[in-house]
C-alpha cells in the first residue's frame, strides 16, 4: 500500500479543518487574533509531533522521512506546509529541537493542538510515523506515551488510536 494511501485511509472521517475551525468558532477570539494564522500554527504543529516522533531515537530513518512526506502532502491541502518546503521546515524543526530538547519542543507543539479531534489526528499521525518501519523501538514506544499524555488522552482511548493506526497500516 503506498504512503498516500496509508495516510488518507489513517485520516478518514477526520477532517482537521473542520475540527480546528470547529474549537476556533466556539472560543470568542481576541480583537487581535487572527483565525487563520492560528489554524496554521496548529496544523503546524502536528507536523512537528510527527517530526519528534521520527527524531526520538535520534535517528530519522528513510522510511519516517516518507512517512512525513506522505502526511505533509496529505496536510498540504489544508494549506499547513507547502511539500517542497518540507526539508526546510524539517530543518527549522531541528534546530528547535537541538537547541531545546525534545520534551519542551512536545509541551509547546502540543499546547498548539486544542481542538480534540485535531488531537486524535495529530497522535495518529505520529503513530504512523512509529509504526511505518513495523517495529516500535524503545524509545518510539516512551514517546508515543508521553504524547498521548501531553495531548490529554486517557489509556484506553491512545490504545485504540494505535490500534486503528496498525490496523489501517498493516492490517491487524
Amino acid at each position: 500500500m503506498q504512503l498516500d494511501d496509508r495516510i488518507k485511509k489513517i485520516a478518514t472521517g477526520m477532517n482537521v479543518a473542520d475540527a480546528v475551525g470547529a474549537y476556533m468558532d466556539s472560543v470568542a477570539p481576541p480583537p487581535a487574533m487572527d483565525v487563520e494564522k492560528e489554524t496554521s500554527d496548529e496544523l503546524l504543529a502536528i507536523v512537528e509531533v510527527m517530526f519528534l516522533m521520527a527524531a526520538v531515537d535520534g535517528e530519522i530513518s528513510d522510511e519516517e522521512v516518507e512517512e512525513l512526506q506522505a502526511s505533509v502532502h496529505a496536510l498540504s491541502d489544508l494549506r499547513a506546509v507547502d511539500p517542497i518546503e518540507l526539508h526546510a521546515t524539517m530543518s527549522q524543526l531541528n534546530a528547535k529541537l537541538e537547541a531545546e530538547g525534545w520534551k519542551a519542543r512536545l509541551e509547546d507543539a502540543t499546547s498548539r493542538i486544542r481542538a480534540p479531534d485535531a488531537k486524535q489526528f495529530a497522535f495518529q499521525l505520529a503513530a504512523g510515523v512509529a509504526f511505518v518501519d513495523d517495529f516500535v523501538a524503545h524509545a518510539e514506544a516512551a514517546a508515543i506515551d508521553s504524547l498521548a499524555l501531553a495531548l490529554g488522552l486517557s489509556k484506553d482511548e491512545s490504545q485504540r488510536l494505535l490500534r486503528d493506526v496498525h490496523e489501517t497500516l498493516f492490517g491487524g
